[in-house]
């Protein structure tokens, strides 16, 4: 177990230093989520302080469409195709801590983007959420998710460029429906219905939970279900050996 973790601390390292070196990689996975939260949130500053506080709150859950799901998933394609994830597997890393390392570094890079966002609320008048726990269980249990989603895509696509654009569409209908952007009661019953069981809306819900809003348990239970749903996923279609060559 303590062998596992120090894989997984210094996997994760690798990946933090990668990323932060890599323009490429830093401008997508923290650049530019930050910068189209940034964008929603005050293009609303001109709105009500609800619907400026129903943009903040939802961006620490729709912050988890880039580096836990579109940047890990390129991740994990592009260094199996080059046979770097095989070439740990046959070292003293386990297969946990191989996808771990990944998964952690993609986790620190999102609660990283989770920070800035919080002081963001703070800085505007909004203050801290009441109950942190709630908010610290929303973020990693939806990293959880998108990370072994992550996983399961990768394992359907033959190089990074096409994971991440597998990811396209589980972004576009989390971010549409989910309750992040715009509240779920403007669409249709059947679209709200098909909302109320996508991963993000749990995590939404239970971050605004975080911030005042009532909580359910009913939110808990949808966000480990989705948890169990993709780690199934992933142990499915997740593979070690490349799809081309």
């Amino acid at each position: 177990m303590k062998t596992d973790l120090a894989h997984i601390y210094r996997l994760a390292r690798l990946d933090l230093t990668m990323i932060f070196r890599n323009r490429s990689a830093l401008t997508n996975a923290v650049i530019m989520p930050l910068g189209v939260a940034a964008f929603l949130v005050f293009s609303a500053g001109q709105g009500d302080r609800d619907a400026v506080e129903f943009l903040l709150t939802g961006q620490i859950a729709g912050l988890l469409m880039f580096a836990p799901l579109v940047n890990l998933a390129g991740f994990y394609t592009s260094r199996r195709e080059e046979l770097v994830l095989k070439r740990l597997l046959g070292g003293p890393a386990s297969a946990t801590a191989i996808l771990g390392g990944s998964a952690a570094g993609a986790t620190a890079v999102y609660l990283l983007q989770v920070l800035a966002v919080t002081i963001t609320a703070v800085i505007m008048g909004f203050g801290l959420p009441g109950n942190p726990l709630l908010v610290l269980i929303a973020a990693l249990g939806g990293a959880a998710v998108f990370a072994l989603l992550s996983m399961a895509i990768s394992g359907l696509s033959s190089s990074g460029e096409l994971a991440q654009l597998a990811t396209v569409p589980v972004m576009l209908v989390c971010l549409i429906l989910s309750p992040v952007i715009v509240p779920a009661e403007v669409f249709p019953d059947r679209l709200q219905q098909v909302a109320g069981f996508l991963p993000l809306t749990p995590i939404a819900d239970l971050v605004r939970a975080g911030y005042g809003a009532a909580f359910t348990w009913s939110s808990l239970g949808l966000l480990a279900a989705w948890v169990a749903v993709a780690a199934v996923l992933a142990r499915r279609f997740f593979r070690w050996d490349p799809r081309r060559g």
